[in-house]
């Protein structure tokens, strides 16, 4: 039967048919678990891939280059090449005896054939994830990033960590001379504060602003191949993780879409830390074509034998020829300033997942290793509730259907939206905004009063230096907080027992004076 173009035909058109109902049920099963969304990304995407097939073998058919289709139609009206009167009948029985012989010939044990259903296709689909494989565990299959390696890669880059223990030690310098007028900056004083108190850039600060590339000094950048090799591991690992979470996204029409707005930006100077060209910079110096961190540097460089070489080949050259030189140098400002907006844009894209690993993070700090370990647990059994409910899905069309509700109301105990007068009732249709959560949003009075007692408004008052006590409870200012932590700072000073001053003592004559007004007395004779 294969032989026949017009059953090939007819059956690419009901495998496409086939494939749009697995499509959909793999839709509905995304929007009953969303936990399994990236496991239905990727069924889906086999699923287009398998349709893009069926399609092309139907599209060559129809443009008949060998003619096989006009032969088959020809045949099936009885227009055979022996023959010059058509028989239908005769052409009939033929291709029925054809059929017979097919089978005969290429049935599998002499059974029926495979049928290749829409739950055929949906099983083919399921079976083709290969999600486990494709995330490490940081990464919970596509909620967070997993960047640790990135992250040291960044903090090895000498030029980068040495200028930022350089900047900190000058202010702690500055701070330190404040009190010490007569401090000079290599007083080993300074030295000592300095391998005190200064501190590597943390995981989750990195997390927070490794986006941010107009901050890096041009000098780390300029001509440095590990920045470089630094950049494109970014872009690999934020493309490759996009892909990952949401293949069916076309990563070449947007890494198109990225170089038309750069360009666009390049030409109107709007790049933060790219309005003037590295050429301009005075720490520049074109013989050499080096780019230096301060006049010192540069001027020792100036009075060297190389430098005066590379002087005097640049002054030989013709105008043109200098002007490829600064050429050069643009293209090199402009290749760095492509590499850093382009990894912004990845980072821009994936910002919900960067969000997430550094909340996920904090509360971790903010755990101790029991509530981690219930956490966990907790975790895995609603795992396997999933997977329970999943595997009894098919019991009830009921089941199948997805949940009404138009009002996005909250849902109870039994996985359906409560009723709307219970959620009046409660207040959950109230907002609470608490600025010591980082503006985060509580639906309802219940939910407000007992997120005090929460890991994030806890680690908010820790970053604040001020203890989650009953005394800050209801108090979502961050200045309300500090100002009546200053209050109860003054009230316990005041409470505090001070001898000098609630010790009273009392002279012959009967007169009460505090301890300190009698001792001031009694030195002084007059007692």
């Amino acid at each position: 039967m294969s032989s026949s173009v017009l059953e090939q035909l007819r059956s690419a058109h009901e495998d496409i048919e086939n494939i749009e109902k697995a499509m959909s049920m793999v839709l509905m099963d995304k929007h009953k678990n969303s936990k399994a969304a990236v496991s239905c990304e990727h069924a889906l995407k086999y699923l287009v891939e398998s349709t893009q097939l069926k399609c092309k073998t139907a599209i060559d058919i129809y443009q008949d280059k060998d003619g096989m289709r006009t032969d088959d139609i020809n045949a099936l009206a009885g227009q055979r090449a022996d023959k010059k009167g058509g028989d239908v009948w005769t052409s009939f029985y033929d291709k029925v005896k054809e059929v017979k012989d097919y089978h005969r010939r290429f049935s599998v044990n002499q059974g029926l054939p495979e049928l290749q259903n829409s739950e055929w296709f949906y099983q083919r689909a399921l079976e083709s994830d290969k999600t486990d494989s494709l995330f490490s565990g940081e990464e919970d299959y596509g909620k967070r990033v997993d960047m640790h390696e990135l992250f040291v890669t960044y903090l090895n880059l000498k030029k980068i960590s040495t200028l930022r223990r350089s900047n900190f030690r000058q202010a702690t310098f500055a701070r330190l001379k404040k009190k010490t007028v007569d401090l000079e900056p290599d007083d080993p004083e300074v030295d000592k504060t300095v391998e005190k108190e200064f501190h590597e850039l943390d995981y989750i600060e990195w997390l927070k602003t490794f986006d941010q590339f107009h901050e890096i000094n041009r000098y780390c950048k300029y001509r440095e191949k590990n920045y470089t090799e630094y950049l494109e591991g970014l872009i690999s690992y934020l493309r490759g993780f996009l892909l990952r979470t949401q293949p069916l996204i076309d990563a070449d029409k947007l890494e198109q879409q990225f170089e038309k707005e750069f360009e666009e930006r390049w030409n109107d100077k709007s790049i933060p830390g790219w309005q003037e060209p590295t050429h301009k910079d005075k720490m520049f110096c074109l013989p050499s074509n080096k780019l230096f961190n301060n006049g010192s540097s540069k001027k020792s460089h100036e009075s060297g034998k190389l430098y005066k070489k590379k002087l005097e080949e640049v002054q030989k050259l013709g105008l043109e020829e200098q002007k490829k030189l600064t050429e050069m140098v643009e293209d090199e400002d402009r290749r760095i300033a492509c590499l850093e907006s382009r990894a912004a844009k990845w980072h821009d894209l994936l910002s919900d997942a960067i969000n997430e690993t550094i909340q996920h993070l904090q509360k971790k700090q903010s755990q101790t290793v029991e509530e981690m370990e219930a956490e966990k647990e907790d975790s895995e059994d609603e795992e396997m509730e999933d997977d329970g409910a999943d595997v009894g899905s098919n019991d009830g069309d009921d089941e199948e259907r997805p949940i009404y509700n138009p009002l996005n109301l909250p849902l109870g105990w039994d996985g359906k939206p409560i009723p709307f007068w219970l959620y009046k009732l409660h207040g959950m249709g109230i907002e609470y905004k608490c600025e010591i959560c980082g503006n985060y949003s509580y639906w309802g009075r219940r939910a407000f009063e007992r997120h005090f007692q929460e890991w994030r408004h806890a680690f908010g008052m820790r970053c604040l230096k001020i203890p989650n006590t009953a005394h800050f409870k209801e108090i979502t200012k961050i200045e309300e907080a500090i100002t009546l932590y200053e209050k109860l700072k003054r009230d316990a000073e005041e409470q505090t027992f001070r001898p000098d001053q609630d010790v009273e003592c009392e002279d012959i004559q009967g007169n009460v004076m505090s301890q300190r007004a009698f001792e001031d007395l009694r030195r002084q004779g007059l007692i």
